[in-house]
């Protein structure tokens, strides 16, 4: 099976108020598991004409930030480069290069009328928080469709006889034995999802039934 690990910085909690900043994704194919190293990513920053959130996200996503605060700074030929070094895209631009993605790494179907790529997603809380964020991405819907069913790693991380919740990304990391902390970079929080998964399941081999 494939799924895509996706992760997203924003500028807060609120999806009717706040603006996702930044997405992170790999797809993860479980009959062949890929050096880590190697797995298709895609990597953006989302470019608003304004910003709007609560100061403690702000803050924690200040470098995120700078880098899109250099667009107003800079010339015509400044922008061309900035936007390329961070793949820096217009807000109404993102779902479309998603889905362009998806389907330049074999996912999608080269039938479907609607064009829409149907996929399975991996991420810490993204049922509750990332996909309510990404809902609201211009184009969104008509570029990809999210399986009703998906996967969150602190399923397979709890501690029946302790936890009161769920475990977090960084309790996650530890019961998987996997060393460093959570980095708030969308892209690398999507490879650790990977880790975790990878790493609970014994490279996909339990099986837990």
């Amino acid at each position: 099976m494939k799924y895509v690990s996706i992760d997203i910085e924003t500028t807060g909690l609120d999806p009717e108020t706040c603006q996702t900043i930044q997405i992170g994704a790999v797809i993860e194919d479980t009959a062949n598991p890929l050096p880590i190293e190697d797995l298709p990513r895609f990597k953006c920053l989302v470019e608003h004409p304004q910003y709007t959130g609560s100061p403690f996200a702000l803050v924690m996503n200040k470098d995120i930030l700078a880098q899109l605060g250099e667009l107003e700074r800079a010339n015509k030929e400044e922008r061309a480069d900035l936007r390329k070094r961070y793949n820096i895209l217009p807000e109404g631009l993102v779902a479309k290069s998603f889905g362009l993605w998806l389907q330049a790494n074999g996912l999608g179907d080269s039938e479907s009328k609607t064009g829409q790529v149907r996929i399975t997603v991996a991420g810490k809380n993204f049922a509750t928080f990332d996909k309510l964020f990404l809902q609201k991405l211009t184009g969104w819907s008509s570029s990809v469709q999210i399986r009703q069913r998906m996967i969150d790693p602190a399923n397979l991380c709890m501690d029946w006889t302790k936890d009161a919740g769920l475990p977090n990304l960084a309790e996650c990391m530890k019961r998987a034995g996997i060393e460093g902390v959570v980095t708030h970079d969308a892209l690398q929080d999507a490879i650790d999802v990977v880790r975790v998964m990878r790493s609970i399941t014994k490279n996909y081999s339990s099986v837990n039934f």
